[in-house]
């Protein structure tokens, strides 16, 4: 995988020095539009080194999925009864655009993750073995980890066990999805903000709904705080209970954006220049950003999983037991 996006970039600067004379510009909305566009797939072409497809992207195929069989408003149930439409790769707030898809990138590219997730433990692990081997002996140190160092020490071992199939799920679906990101041409699923708002709300209504006596005793009956208080606190405890999945996913999406979009501000200098010779620092400067999202994805996928266990136990743990 780190050979195939080293090659991508080593192609990209004898790209630049062929296209050098290029006057395009590499913006702010150049940058977003590469981090959110989830209608095409840009595949490395090695053929393609005088863009013959006049597209501008030299060594690139692009795969559409902007086709008539892949619209939402060809589902005759979605056309008919549902008189709204919303795309969050473009927008927040509902739109009357008939331009949405079934299958984006982001769809594509989870649906990759969760097969090769099932595929591991299908074929990897043996439950069986004491003592896995290879993939399997890789997998059980990540569950050990999570179960022993996130979970156990947040919710206890009783509610652990409850929850611990939940925060598995997260962690290891997080990072499969951080890590297909980094291959070229593919999409990070978990830098679009549709994305992380549900994984967050998992989160959110798991606590909403397992939540004990005690929980819910603290949001409106805060213990040791005068009555005459409640007023003031039960709004402060309660905006605390919608922040928390807020937090969540702001702080997924913020950092796996926050690698691409320095790679591309890099790698945008050479264009932006117009000179093949300011690869020489750019390009090494991405690959090392790029190294360093691949510690990154397992990172984030970590502290979400530690969080979500936080919040999880915060409202499922005994009170006695805090």
């Amino acid at each position: 995988m780190m050979f195939l996006r080293y090659f991508l970039l080593f192609n990209f600067f004898f790209t630049l020095i062929f296209a050098g004379s290029s006057s395009e510009k590499v913006d702010g909305d150049y940058i977003m539009h590469h981090i959110q566009d989830d209608r095409v797939f840009e595949i490395f072409n090695p053929l393609d080194w005088n863009d013959a497809n006049h597209d501008h992207y030299y060594f690139t195929t692009k795969i559409k999925l902007d086709s008539p069989w892949n619209r939402l408003d060809n589902i005759p149930f979605v056309r008919d009864y549902f008189g709204w439409k919303w795309d969050p790769s473009t927008s927040l707030s509902a739109t009357s655009s008939d331009n949405q898809l079934i299958f984006n990138k982001q769809l594509i590219m989870m649906l990759l993750a969760a097969l090769i997730i099932i595929l591991l433990f299908v074929f990897g692990y043996d439950k069986n073995k004491k003592v896995q081997s290879g993939i399997g002996n890789l997998l059980e140190v990540f569950v050990v980890f999570i179960r022993d160092e996130v979970v156990y020490p947040n919710m206890g071992e009783k509610q652990g066990r409850r929850f611990l199939p939940l925060i598995l799920t997260f962690f290891f679906f997080i990072v499969m999805n951080n890590l297909l990101g980094l291959i070229p041409g593919s999409a990070t699923a978990t830098a679009s903000f549709s994305v992380t708002v549900a994984l967050a709300l998992i989160i959110f209504f798991t606590y909403i709904i397992f939540g004990n006596k005690d929980f819910w005793k603290h949001i409106f009956a805060t213990p040791g705080v005068p009555f005459w208080l409640l007023p003031i606190m039960i709004p402060v405890e309660l905006i605390g209970l919608l922040t928390k999945p807020f937090a969540l996913s702001v702080r997924l999406l913020a950092n796996m954006n926050a690698g691409h979009i320095i790679i591309l501000a890099f790698l945008g200098i050479i264009i932006n220049m117009s000179s093949g010779w300011v690869a020489l620092g750019s390009v090494p400067m991405a690959l090392a950003i790029n190294m360093l999202e691949i510690f990154v994805a397992f990172l984030q996928g970590y502290i979400f999983s530690l969080l979500s266990s936080i919040f999880i136990g915060m409202a499922v743990v005994e009170h006695e037991a805090h």
